[in-house]
């Protein structure tokens, strides 16, 4: 089982799409580097991760689903990031 799965996640600033179909599956103990250029999506991929934006597609995280969780919840299960 993966540590973070995403799978055809798309995020959304109002009606502005951010992302687009983007999957990933990350295992325990990996090292993953989301690298880009500005404005490419890093931030709004880990603030979808983190609840922070309106997204469809779906987000697991030890097997659980995120979706509909608040940033609160999703903190308190283990899950952040330090820009």
């Amino acid at each position: 089982m993966s540590l973070l799965e995403i799978e055809n996640l798309s995020a959304f600033y109002g009606k502005a799409r951010a992302l687009s179909g983007v999957s990933l599956s990350l295992e325990a103990g990996g090292i993953t580097a989301i690298i880009g250029s500005n404005g490419a999506g890093k931030s709004t991929l880990f603030d979808a991760i983190n609840g922070l934006v309106t997204t469809s597609g779906s987000i697991r995280f030890e097997g659980e689903s995120l979706t509909g969780k608040t940033t609160q919840d999703i903190i308190k299960q283990g899950l952040g990031y330090a820009p």
